[in-house]
């Protein structure tokens, strides 16, 4: 590196031509840019620079890259719903923080009050119910795409009073034939729709349909082999391998499983937890150790983590397989006058259960957000306003070419899909 000149007393410094050159070539200026943390601010500043450098940040190809290179998206904050309304709450700290209207939900204005349930976030995408219309909204919100499904034949019960409880979940299906598919980079990708269903303290069998993107049709209605009585609550299914998991509330807790691949329904009974003995908010499905399904049970100040096990003879039974004091992990702050203490999200791909912290009596729902991830019991914290429900944590690479304005968000003419 010289001085341009030779004049060194005015403290300025150039690069040659030749030095600048090795910046001028988009591969390796690429393979630079790679490794800068993938936040929204870092690739933003960087797009300023020049012209290249925003051109190549901003490009389809280098967000694949990106997503390659490090393949574990970002939690960007949660999706909760508060007075009817479903909102968006970003967990970055400033300048990455997102603003909420950025990913605000598109519905329109004109919907009866609380006509909207959120049934989950997954690779990218986020999922909702309409129960006046009986129609799905399956939101892209980094691209801002969207699609409207209407709900298929057996749960047109779905809407208000019926005795019928439902829930759901989205995700990306490019993996399926790719395994080298990164989760952060599934905008164009095929997706599906798993619709689950139960009738509430009526013995009848636990429903399902699966959607399908590439088709646009559902796939057969599939039924558990016994009758069964349940409702689901606020909490949204986990996705531990090739199963989603579901709480199901009742006279007790028990576990709805669907497997992707064999399309079956099954119930795992006989939790280690009694659904009298702890508040639905304290509960989150969990992965397991070795990657089967888990249970969370925050019985503060103490967490107990749980895991199922089933033997090659097919008994199941459940493990305890750690107990944590929460007082001391999260470190309670003094201000905070007898905690209340709830598990408000699980994140299944960093296997993070996000815990809500706030005075008893304190209506204003302000305190803290810990999240805690499971393995290394690390701590990191959010100051902000939440509440002791049930939260719907949204991952996804937010890079600059992504960061732009987006007009007023409406809901897309209603068309009903091919059954």
């Amino acid at each position: 590196m010289r001085h341009e000149g030779g004049d060194e007393t005015d403290g300025s410094c150039r690069l040659s031509a030749a030095e600048a050159a090795p910046l001028d070539s988009s591969n390796l200026l690429g393979e630079i840019l790679l490794r800068l943390p993938p936040q929204p601010s870092s690739l933003l500043r960087v797009s300023f620079v020049s012209k290249l450098w925003g051109s190549l940040v901003s490009s389809a190809a280098f967000h694949r890259r990106l997503c390659a290179h490090h393949r574990d998206p970002p939690i960007l904050g949660v999706y909760g719903k508060s007075c009817g309304d479903i909102g968006f709450t970003s967990v970055l700290d400033p300048p990455d923080r997102i603003p909420a209207e950025r990913f605000a939900l598109p519905v329109s204005n004109d919907d009866f009050f609380d006509s909207w349930s959120l049934l989950g976030c997954r690779h990218g995408r986020v999922l909702a119910f309409n129960r006046v219309r009986l129609e799905l909204l399956v939101f892209h919100p980094v691209s801002g795409d969207r699609r409207t499904v209407s709900l298929p034949p057996g749960f047109d019960l779905a809407g208000y009073g019926h005795g019928f409880s439902t829930n759901g979940a989205v995700l990306c299906t490019a993996g399926d034939d790719d395994p080298g598919h990164v989760h952060g980079n599934c905008q164009s990708s095929p997706f599906k729709v798993v619709l689950v269903g139960t009738f509430h303290g009526n013995q009848r069998p636990a429903i399902a349909r699966v959607y399908s993107s590439e088709t646009g049709l559902w796939g057969d209605l599939v039924s558990t082999q016994g009758p069964f009585g349940g409702f689901f609550g606020l909490h949204p299914g986990t996705l531990i391998g090739n199963s989603l998991y579901w709480w199901l509330h009742g006279f007790d807790i028990d576990i709805l499983v669907f497997n992707l691949d064999s399309q079956r329904l099954a119930v795992i009974k006989r939790l280690p937890v009694r659904g009298a003995d702890i508040h639905r908010c304290n509960m989150r499905i969990i992965r397991a150790e070795d990657g089967d399904v888990g249970i969370a049970v925050s019985m503060y100040p103490s967490l107990h983590m749980w895991d199922h096990k089933v033997s090659r003879h097919g008994s199941a039974t459940w493990v305890l397989r750690k107990t944590v004091n929460l007082r001391n992990i999260i470190g309670i702050p003094s201000s905070i006058n007898r905690p209340v203490v709830a598990i408000v999200a699980y994140a299944e791909d960093a296997d993070e259960i996000f815990i809500s912290v706030r005075g008893a009596g304190d209506h204003r729902h302000r305190g803290s957000l810990i999240i805690l991830q499971l393995k290394s019991m690390k701590v990191r914290e959010y100051r902000g306003s939440f509440l002791d429900d049930s939260y719907h944590p949204f991952t996804d690479f937010f890079t600059a070419g992504t960061v732009r304005a987006r007009s007023t968000p409406v809901i897309e003419p209603h068309q009903p899909s091919s059954h």
